[in-house]
C-alpha cells in the first residue's frame, strides 16, 4: 500500500522558502534609502548680497629705484690714464674733469699732422700757378691740349691731398681732445673701473656717473587698470629703508600691454635733491584712481583665485553655481566686479568645502540656524 505525505506539509515547505527569501528582500530595500533619510545631507552655507558702492581705487606696485641720468664713461682714446682726479662717491659739476688719457703722443701726432697739411697747401698753390701758366700757353697757342690736361690733373690732385691732410689734422685734433673726459652733468661718481697709470684701449669703461636729483621707480601695473594712469597723476611713494613717505610724478606710461605678464610698464619720478635716496632702493608706489561710482561689489572673502581665474559661488533657486568674474580694486574689505554678477546675485562667502556645481544648498542664518 503506498504511502502518502500529509497534506499539512506542503504549507510547511512555502512558508520556509518563504522565510528564507524574506531577508533579502529587506537588506535589498535598505539599500535606497528614502529621499528624507538622514544620510542625504544639504550643506549650509553663508551668503552675501552682492552690493552697490562707489571706488575710489588704490593700487599697490612694488619697484626699485633708478637714477634719472646715468652713464658708464669709457676712453675714447687708448693710452695711459695721466689723471683721475674721481673716486666713487665724488660729487662732481657739469664739465669737470673724470680722466685723463696721456695726451703727449696724441699733440705729437697733431704738430706732424698740421706740418703735412701746410705741405699739401704749398703743393697746392704751386700746382694751381702751373695750371695757370699751361693755360695761358694754350691760349697763345704755344701749349697742347694735353699739356694744360695735366696741369688741370696735377692741381685736382694736390686739391684732394689738401684735403685729406686737413681730415687727417682734425682727427688727430679730436683724438687729442679725447684724451680729457668730463662730466657730462652734476652727478655723482657711483664706479670707478681703472686706476691712475693702467693702460686702457678705446671703449674701455674708466667711471660711472649718475644723476641722483631725480630717481625713477618703474613698476608693472595689470593691464585692467589700462587708461586709468594718466601722465602726470600722484603718487605715494614708500621706501623700505625709510619710514618717510615721499610723492612721485607719473613721467611715463606705456601704451603697450606686456602679453606675457599681461601688465604695462609706469615711470614714476621722485625728487632727491638732498640725496637721501640711493639708486637700487626697494620701493612701494601707491596709485590712486578717479572714484568709480556705483559699482557691484561682493565681500573678498567671496572670491576664489584658482590657476589665474577669479570666481565665486553664486546661489539661485537654492543651488549653487560656480560663476567667473573680473576682479576691478579693492575698498575696505570689498571687492568691484566688472562682470559675470547682476545686482540680484547672492554670493557664497564661508563654507565652499564640498560645493558642487548645480547642488542643493541651504542659507545659514547669521544666528546659525538654517
Amino acid at each position: 500500500m503506498k504511502q502518502t505525505k500529509p497534506v499539512w506539509t506542503i504549507p510547511v515547505y512555502i512558508l520556509t522558502a518563504w522565510l528564507l527569501i524574506l531577508p533579502g528582500c529587506r537588506e535589498s530595500e535598505s539599500r535606497e534609502p528614502a529621499a528624507d533619510s538622514p544620510d542625504q545631507q544639504i550643506l549650509k552655507v553663508k551668503v552675501a548680497p552682492v552690493e552697490i558702492r562707489d571706488f575710489e581705487p588704490m593700487i599697490q606696485s612694488t619697484g626699485s629705484l633708478r637714477p634719472h641720468r646715468h652713464a658708464s664713461l669709457k676712453a675714447l682714446v687708448g693710452g695711459e690714464i695721466s689723471q683721475l682726479p674721481v673716486d666713487i662717491g665724488t660729487s662732481v659739476f657739469k664739465g669737470s674733469l673724470l680722466f685723463e688719457i696721456r695726451p703727449v703722443d696724441y699733440q705729437l701726432a697733431l704738430q706732424q699732422a698740421e706740418a703735412n697739411l701746410d705741405q699739401a697747401r704749398v703743393m697746392l698753390k704751386d700746382r694751381e700757378r702751373e695750371l695757370r701758366r699751361m693755360e695761358n700757353l694754350f691760349a697763345e697757342g704755344f701749349a697742347t691740349e694735353q699739356m694744360r690736361d695735366q696741369a688741370r690733373t696735377g692741381t685736382e690732385q694736390a686739391e684732394a691731398a689738401v684735403k685729406q691732410a686737413r681730415a687727417a689734422r682734425d682727427t688727430t685734433r679730436q683724438m687729442l681732445a679725447d684724451c680729457r673726459i668730463t662730466a657730462p652733468y652734476d652727478g655723482v661718481i657711483t664706479a670707478r673701473f681703472m686706476e691712475l697709470g693702467e693702460f686702457v684701449g678705446v671703449g674701455d669703461p674708466v667711471v660711472e656717473i649718475m644723476d641722483l636729483t631725480v630717481l625713477n621707480a618703474e613698476v608693472e601695473v595689470p593691464e585692467r587698470y589700462a587708461g586709468q594712469i594718466l601722465t602726470g597723476s600722484t603718487v605715494r611713494l614708500n621706501v623700505n629703508t625709510y619710514r618717510d613717505t615721499y610723492e612721485g610724478i607719473v613721467i611715463a606710461v606705456n601704451p603697450k600691454i606686456n602679453p606675457a605678464s599681461r601688465t604695462f610698464l609706469v615711470k614714476v619720478a621722485v625728487e632727491n635733491t638732498d640725496l637721501k635716496l640711493q639708486a637700487g632702493l626697494f620701493c612701494t608706489l601707491e596709485f590712486t584712481l578717479p572714484v568709480l561710482h556705483d559699482q557691484l561689489a561682493v565681500p573678498r572673502a567671496a572670491v576664489i583665485r584658482d590657476e589665474g581665474r577669479s570666481i565665486v559661488w553664486i546661489i539661485r533657486d537654492g543651488k549653487a553655481h560656480l560663476t567667473p568674474v573680473t576682479e576691478g580694486a579693492y575698498l575696505n574689505g570689498f571687492v568691484l566686479v566688472y562682470n559675470g554678477l547682476t545686482e540680484s546675485d547672492v554670493v557664497v562667502t564661508d563654507r565652499f568645502g564640498g560645493l558642487q556645481n548645480g547642488m542643493d544648498v541651504i542659507i545659514e542664518n547669521n544666528d546659525g540656524t538654517g
